[in-house]
């Protein structure tokens, strides 16, 4: 390497060093002070000294260049920045002119997440290499805020390294993994990925821990890094009573598609769980589960996709705790679920329309109900058209058309279609009173077959769990015939076609009201809904059996289950959940709503309401369940929600009996935060029936406090207020700092589901920044 300098003896001030190849890359020196004896003698450089090479960049106290041998020799606080910015540090190093190769003395390197890697010596490699002896690594800190030295939570310690910029590895030859500097784990060989590349094949953070069904069980997950776009895990779980639980996850994300894929298998034949049949559910030798998620968008507003849950059978996921994860993972945080659902769609949506062909599946897990006679929809058809600004009439206009087949390998089979045209239009006065006007027409036609043999709620499977020496098939078998007599045209034909015609007209008024004060705003809205429907509920079909007459209903009631009533659902125009459903008569109804925000950030609001009707209804009377709607004059319906700033908040909905003010139903749940003490309850009491005094009432409470600013002991508590027992209790404690969290966490579990006890469990999960993520 050639020299070129501004002058041969010593300058004051900033002094300049230029060194230039052939090649014609240059390398660049600035220094306080820059000195040479002659041109044949190194040039030494002191104070401040920076060197350039292309994206190389390299400080220090002095530099002395050689350009007889090419070498450069820095002593003294040296940092050395390579071509893909990571940044280097040593107290002595002895590199090429271009800094790419060579060794250094008590080496230290700050990683792309920030993690550390220090070494008492290292030969670098260029930009590709780093060779480390007597090193250690770790994602933590190693100074405090006041730049003294600290100990970190964790650190791997090994007698060499090696930084495989090329693999993006980092390679531990006979490594401790140390806890707060106390050796834990050796290993002869170990790696992880390198920080600076978000994604790396290698294992990952073992989960580990012990529950009754399970017994001690270890989960190893290894990461597969396919490409850019896709990716896989594969994570077999070791259970000592149920063997060995194959599972895995594959990711694929593109521009225009994704999918996310889960599933497992396991071997049960020598588990326990096979020998104690849980209560006379099958379970079949190889069980196996499967959650997916796949969408494809094409052309124009066009997607295709699926969401697939199922399993082998409904005991599996009890036995080993298996639910969808990450990107699978219910919003709504649902712990073992019931029932499992699937769809397979293609949708088209714009601005004012939307389309869907869809093939949806169900699979109970509940052990009194027959799977064989599970709906599946086969397919649902779906069809909406808006029209913003309807001409002549104004307002906005709705076409709807559903299309639904239920199909059942045994039992009922039901062809619904459903066309309707709603219409409505806001009218706002000049003082400030708003109308709103509601009109729709809608026609139903429905078909049935095999109305004989009953569907979900209402067959003689049951008599297949009972033995004849228990005596009770012949009555499973009448209570089915009597069940059957709620179906249309029952005991007289298997099949039976209805079609009907539902107008409905309404119009509502509203006035909001805002006052502000010195200190809050206050909104109080009145609100009245007068709506008209057909009197006929569909509910009550008078026909003939063998001389004597029958009451049963024309419609099925397949969609519109569940049904709440509470301020969210008071001014919907129909209050059902589906279609089957039909809210009939003349109604009114009324209630106000509140909100006081007030400067200190204390905010309350709240709602009253209630339904008031000419003549009863029964639709709403659904398997004996008050619904608190349906008499000329309903239930009262109510919420009261509070808040202050990010220190709690406290929500409330309840109803209470139109006649003596019982409480009918209650939810409430309060959140807080108060110091380092942290809090969450909930309460919910749902009275049974129309006459029944008791209920069904829920307690859960959760409770954490940070002892220190790492420390935090947690726990949670559900007690079943009915029964007078606790069904599940909770204890944890946790660590977490800048670069790992451990929690620890005992479960006692009351709960008998289907005569499936889940029992106790202690699990550990640990994450570790920098190593396994």
């Amino acid at each position: 390497m050639a020299i070129l300098l501004a002058g041969t003896t010593a300058f004051s001030s900033i002094a300049h060093a230029q060194l230039k190849q052939e090649t014609d890359d240059v390398a660049l020196f600035e220094a306080d002070f820059v000195t040479r004896k002659t041109t044949e003698s190194p040039v030494i450089a002191e104070g401040n000294v920076k060197a350039y090479f292309g994206e190389r960049f390299m400080t220090s106290d002095k530099v002395v260049y050689d350009p007889t041998t090419d070498i450069v020799m820095a002593t003294g606080n040296v940092s050395i920045t390579d071509t893909e910015g990571q940044t280097f540090f040593a107290d002595e190093v002895e590199l090429t002119g271009d800094l790419a190769d060579g060794i250094a003395t008590n080496f230290s390197a700050i990683l792309a997440d920030n993690s550390r890697l220090v070494g008492s010596s290292v030969i670098k490699t260029g930009d590709k290499q780093n060779e480390l002896v007597n090193a250690m690594y770790t994602g933590c800190d190693i100074c405090n805020e006041n730049g003294d030295a600290k100990r970190p939570s964790w650190q791997v310690r090994a007698l060499k390294v090696t930084q495989d910029k090329d693999n993006n590895v980092i390679r531990f030859n006979n490594a401790f993994f140390e806890v707060l500097g106390v050796p834990v784990i050796y290993s002869p060989y170990l790696q992880i990925p390198d920080p600076s590349v978000e994604r790396q094949s290698g294992f990952l953070t073992p989960n580990f821990g012990t529950t009754t069904s399970q017994g001690l069980y270890l989960e190893t997950p290894y990461y597969l890094a396919i490409s850019d776009y896709q990716d896989a895990t594969f994570k077999p779980k070791i259970m000592e009573r149920q063997g060995v639980l194959l599972q895995g996850e594959y990711r694929i994300r593109r521009r225009r598609a994704n999918a996310v894929l889960q599933a497992g298998i396991i071997d049960a034949r020598d588990s326990e769980i096979i020998e104690q049949r849980i209560n006379n559910i099958r379970v079949p030798n190889h069980r196996f589960h499967f959650f997916g998620e796949a969408k494809q968008n094409f052309l124009e507003n066009w997607q295709a996709g699926f969401d697939v849950d199922h399993v082998s059978d409904k005991a599996y996921i009890k036995t080993y705790n298996v639910l969808p994860e990450g990107d699978l993972r219910s919003p709504s945080g649902v712990f073992r679920p019931d029932r499992l659902a699937s769809n397979i769609y293609l949708n088209r949506r714009t601005e004012d329309s939307f389309f869907a062909f869809e093939v949806l599946g169900f699979q109970s897990l509940r052990r009194a109900e027959d799977n064989d006679f599970a709906a599946q929809a086969l397919p649902r058809i779906r069809l909406n058209k808006k029209i913003s600004d309807t001409p002549v009439i104004g307002g906005q206009t709705n076409f709807e058309l559903n299309f639904l087949s239920l199909l059942r390998r045994e039992g009922l089979d039901s062809f619904r279609a459903v066309f309707a045209t709603q219409w409505d239009r806001v009218f706002t006065t000049s003082g400030g009173h708003r109308f709103k006007i509601y009109g729709e027409v809608r026609g139903d036609a429905y078909n049935y077959q095999d109305l004989d043999q009953g569907n979900e709620g209402c067959n003689d499977s049951v008599s297949r769990f009972l033995s004849p020496s228990v005596g009770l098939i012949n009555s499973a078998n009448a209570n089915f015939q009597a069940c059957l007599q709620g179906f249309p045209e029952s005991g007289v034909r298997s099949a039976s076609t209805k079609t009907r015609i539902l107008p409905t007209v309404g119009t509502e008024w509203s006035y909001p009201l805002v006052r502000q004060t010195d200190r809050a705003t206050i909104i109080i809205e009145p609100k009245v809904q007068l709506v008209v429907s057909t009197d006929n509920d569909f509910n009550d079909d008078i026909i003939a059996n063998d001389g004597s007459l029958l009451v049963v209903p024309e419609i099925v009631n397949e969609d519109s289950q569940f049904f709440e009533f509470d301020t969210t659902s008071l001014f919907y125009w129909n209050k059902s959940s589906g279609y089957d459903l039909w809210e009939n008569g003349q109604r009114a109804n009324i209630g106000v709503s509140a909100t006081a925000v007030f400067d200190n950030g204390f905010a309350v609001e709240g709602a009253l309401g209630q339904q008031f009707r000419s003549d009863k209804t029964n639709i709403y009377t659904i398997s004996g369940v008050d619904s608190g709607i349906g008499d000329t004059q309903s239930d009262i319906v109510g919420s009261l929600d509070m808040r202050w700033q990010k220190y709690f908040s406290f929500d409330n909905s309840f109803r209470f009996d139109k006649g003596n003010g019982t409480l009918r139903r209650a939810e409430s749940a309060f959140r807080g935060r108060f110091g380092k003490l942290g809090t969450n309850v909930s309460y919910v009491n749902v009275q049974k029936s129309d006459t029944a005094t008791d209920a069904d009432e829920f307690l859960t409470t959760a409770l954490s406090y940070e002892i220190t600013d790492h420390w935090t002991v947690g726990g949670r508590w559900r007690e079943d207020l009915t029964a007078n027992k606790s069904t599940q209790q909770i204890v944890s404690l946790g660590y977490r700092d800048e670069c790992s969290k451990v929690l620890l966490s005992y479960r006692i579990d009351n709960t008998n589901s289907d005569g499936f006890q889940f029992g106790d469990s202690l699990t550990i999960n640990l994450e570790l920044t920098g190593f396994s993520n």
